[in-house]
């Protein structure tokens, strides 16, 4: 088919159709066909030239990887094998001397070597992973964010793992954020100073290193720790968790006091509750609340003004519905924020104000301003 078009062309491009125009004579329409088919045949010998290029880079990198097994310096590993490893060993941090192995610290310190590094590595390795990072702050970045895309998000998430650890303790930045999907990883770091050099910095460990602690612990103790799983899920978590001094208060008729509960709260968050605003305060509270296991649910509000905390809980006697209600009393007096405490059967309600007094109403109509409650055992 013909189609018949009436086009504009500049003088300078009449200029360039010229080689093409004494070849056909003046033809215009002649000259335009050959010079498109000149163009189309360099665009395809291109593409020719990079598929070229890119089976040659392909074919090196299997010859890389082959000789990497043949040394043993990789291993032959099925995809779905190495899928489940990471899935069940998430949590738990690299060492540093197996991140080394794979990216030394003596020849990359700067992030643009670093990310070119690792973009050859993977590519070596047949991840298909590829590493991004926008910094900010020259020369050393102040902050840094870090963008694995592609590849399978086992591999990519074990990889930003390893780069953070690196970034952590070569660079000094620390994980502020992550950002995980199906096709793209995000790790946001920023700059920090080291206080111990033997350890991960805060952030990496809450984001790649959870159950490291835990993990420890469990193989400090094994037996312990297999034992009290076993009971626990045997009487359905039916089992109470608390402190000696607490619970030999507890057997003698007493309560502990507000400074013992405040030295107990302080071990518990690792601050003094004075460092606490009061909805950090109450957060914390929740989680001491599930822990030691004496309730068995709560409810907490933390916006401001309208703070609450509803405690609820199976007890029928009403002398240790008391106790309980005198007992966490003492852990909201040590912060100094006034509150008031109301019972009812099964539910304990603490609620803050700006204006009241620190008092305790019990569902008996005992009250107090501050000190404990007189209860008859």
């Amino acid at each position: 088919m013909i189609v018949r078009k009436n086009i504009s062309i500049d003088q300078c491009y009449i200029d360039k159709l010229k080689p093409f125009l004494d070849k056909n004579n003046g033809n215009l329409s002649a000259a335009i066909r050959d010079s498109i088919e000149t163009a189309s045949q360099a665009i395809n010998g291109e593409k020719s030239e990079k598929k070229g290029q890119n089976s040659s880079q392909d074919f090196k990198n299997a010859e890389s990887r082959n000789r990497m097994v043949e040394d043993e310096e990789f291993l032959l590993i099925h995809h779905t094998m190495l899928e489940w490893f990471i899935r069940k060993t998430s949590g738990l941090l690299i060492e540093e001397s197996t991140v080394y192995e794979l990216i030394n610290p003596y020849s990359i310190r700067k992030i643009p070597d670093f990310v070119s590094y690792v973009n050859a590595l993977n590519e070596r390795i047949g991840w298909k992973i590829k590493v991004d990072a926008e910094c900010i702050g020259s020369p050393e970045p102040e902050s840094v964010i870090l963008t694995l895309s592609n590849g399978n998000p086992c591999f990519r998430g074990i990889i930003a793992h390893s780069l953070t650890l690196y970034l952590a303790k070569q660079m000094k930045l620390d994980v502020q954020g992550l950002f995980s999907r199906s096709n793209v990883t995000k790790v946001y770091l920023k700059k920090f100073e080291f206080l111990n050099y033997e350890k991960v910095p805060k952030g990496l460990e809450e984001h790649f290193g959870q159950m490291e602690g835990i993990f420890k612990e469990i193989q400090r103790k094994p037996e312990f720790w297999k034992n009290l799983v076993k009971i626990y899920k045997q009487q359905n978590y039916q089992r109470l968790s608390m402190n000696k001094k607490v619970f030999e208060a507890f057997v003698s008729g007493n309560l502990p006091s507000v400074e013992d509960m405040a030295r107990e709260f302080e071990l518990f968050a690792g601050k003094p509750s004075e460092a606490f605003t009061l909805a950090e305060h109450i957060m914390v509270f929740k989680e001491f609340y599930l822990i030691d296991s004496i309730g068995t649910e709560i409810e907490v509000c933390t916006d401001k003004g309208n703070e609450y905390v509803r405690l609820i809980h199976d007890y029928s006697d009403r002398r240790v519905c008391e106790r309980v209600t005198s007992y966490y009393s003492s852990i909201f007096k040590c912060i100094g924020h006034p509150f008031t405490v109301t019972s009812s059967p099964h539910m304990i309600v603490f609620e803050f104000g700006k204006n009241m007094e620190i008092s305790c109403i019990s569902e008996s109509g005992l009250a107090g301003t501050g000190s404990e409650p007189s209860f008859t055992p």
